[in-house]
């Protein structure tokens, strides 16, 4: 019991990291496409809310295209298990494109209903979209570093252990 509480804590610590972070790539997003860079308070607030929708979004798609509430079936070697298991995976990789759209989207209304120009006028729906696609790939780029990152670290030090054990 007290692995799964410690696992709860150290999800909870990566997603409020994964939050300050990610505010930090919408400051530097607004910055490059508009020339301003928002209160670090605002961008967090955007993060946060297009998050939230997001999740409810996603919640949505994903059981309008019946993905995760089904097992995989059994793999028999059957011709119709195969097919089976080809087509819930096809569905998830749908679900997963839609729901990435939809972040998009979510997040750019968010910049433009949230963040606005210091004089006070809106950034526009347009402009906003540029700045979410940045973000989103930025975001992207920089999970994909440290995803290679942590798995050479991690790599190594099993090697080193796997070493000391003889």
């Amino acid at each position: 019991m007290a692995a799964i509480g410690g696992a709860l804590v150290g999800i909870l610590v990566i997603a409020v990291i994964g939050l300050l972070v990610a505010a930090l790539i919408l400051k530097l997003s607004v910055r490059m496409v508009e020339g301003f860079s928002p209160g670090y308070g605002r961008s967090l607030l955007v993060v946060v809310v297009a998050a939230i929708i997001g999740f409810v979004v996603n919640m949505v798609v994903s059981a309008a295209m019946g993905v995760g509430g089904a097992a995989l079936p059994a793999m028999d070697g059957s011709e119709a298990a195969a097919a089976a298991a080809a087509s819930m995976m096809g569905a998830m990789m749908g679900a997963m494109a839609v729901s990435l759209l939809a972040s998009l989207f979510i997040t750019a209304a968010c910049v433009n209903w949230l963040i606005k120009h210091p004089d006070g006028r809106a950034i526009g729906y347009g402009r906003s979209l540029l700045v979410s696609l940045l973000y989103l790939v930025i975001a992207t780029v920089l999970g994909i570093v440290i995803g290679i990152v942590l798995g050479v670290v991690i790599g190594l030090g099993a090697a080193g252990m796997a070493a000391s054990m003889g």
